[in-house]
C-alpha cells in the first residue's frame, strides 16, 4: 500500500472565463500566493518536503507529510486568505478568489510519470470541483470572502475531531460533496476563513485598498530542478525563466 499522503488543491473563481493571454499569468499569480502564504505561516518546510507538486492550468496540487495538516489547516489557510484580501484590495479590478481542498489517502510516488496519481488524488480534485464548494463562493461577498476551503472527511475526522488542531470542529460546515457529471459522492466539511452572505453576524470586514499586497520583501527562494525549466521572480517584477541542460 502506497505511503499517506497529506495534500491541498487549488484553483480560482472565473480562471476558464479569463483570455488566454491572461491565464499564465494567474496561474503563476495563485502558485506564488500559496508559496509565499507558505513561507509566512511558518511552513516553508512543507515546501521543502513536498511529495509532488502539479501544475493544472487554473491552479495546483500538491502533496506534503501528514504530519504538517494540523498547522495547514491552523497556520496556512488563514494567512493564505489574508494573502489574497490583501492582493485584491490593490488590484479592484481584477480579484483573485481562491478555492481550496484538503485530503489525505494513500497516493503512489514513484519518481516516474504519471507519478503522484490514486484514488485519493481523484478525490481531492473532485473536491475541488464539488458543487458546495462553488455554491459557498457564489453565495459570499467579493469584498469579505476571498477563499473558501473544503476538508475531506479524513482530514476533518483525523485533525479536527482526532483534537490535533486548534480549529474547533464547529467551524465547519458538513457538506455532501458531488460533482457534475461524475460518480462521486462524499462527506465533506466546508471553511470559510471569513465567512460572508449569510446575515449580519456572518459579515466580515473588506480589506483596505492600496498599498503592496505582498508579505514583506525575502530573498526569494528557488527549487531544484533537474531536467526542464525552472520559474523564478514574481507576477508583477516580470518572470525569469532559467533553463537547466
Amino acid at each position: 500500500m502506497p505511503d499517506l499522503q497529506g495534500m491541498a488543491a487549488f484553483d480560482a473563481k472565473g480562471f476558464s472565463e479569463l483570455p488566454s493571454l491572461a491565464q499564465p499569468g494567474a496561474s503563476r499569480l495563485i502558485a506564488e500566493l500559496v508559496d509565499e502564504s507558505f513561507v509566512e505561516a511558518g511552513l516553508r518546510q512543507v515546501l521543502d518536503e513536498r511529495s509532488f507538486l502539479a501544475p493544472r492550468g487554473d491552479g495546483l496540487a500538491a502533496g506534503f507529510p501528514p504530519k504538517y495538516l494540523p498547522a495547514v489547516v491552523d497556520r496556512f489557510v488563514p494567512v493564505l486568505d489574508r494573502a489574497a484580501a490583501a492582493y485584491n484590495a490593490c488590484h479592484r479590478a481584477a480579484p483573485v478568489r481562491l478555492r481550496m481542498s484538503l485530503h489525505l489517502g494513500p497516493v503512489t510516488i514513484d519518481g516516474t510519470p504519471p507519478d503522484a496519481n490514486g484514488a485519493a488524488r481523484n478525490d481531492l480534485h473532485r473536491l475541488l470541483d464539488s458543487k458546495p464548494l462553488k455554491q459557498a463562493m457564489d453565495d459570499s461577498d467579493p469584498e469579505v470572502t476571498n477563499l473558501v476551503s473544503i476538508l475531506s472527511d479524513r482530514v476533518y475526522q483525523d485533525v479536527l475531531v482526532g483534537g490535533y488542531s486548534k480549529l474547533r470542529p464547529g467551524a465547519c460546515t458538513r457538506v455532501e460533496a458531488t460533482v457534475s457529471g461524475k460518480a462521486f459522492h462524499q462527506v465533506a466539511w466546508l471553511y470559510v476563513p471569513s465567512p460572508s452572505g449569510g446575515g449580519p453576524d456572518r459579515a466580515g470586514t473588506p480589506a483596505e485598498p492600496g498599498g503592496q499586497w505582498r508579505f514583506p520583501r525575502r530573498p526569494r527562494f528557488s527549487q531544484t530542478v533537474g531536467n526542464g525549466t525552472a520559474v523564478a521572480g514574481d507576477v508583477h517584477g516580470g518572470l525569469t525563466i532559467v533553463h537547466r541542460p
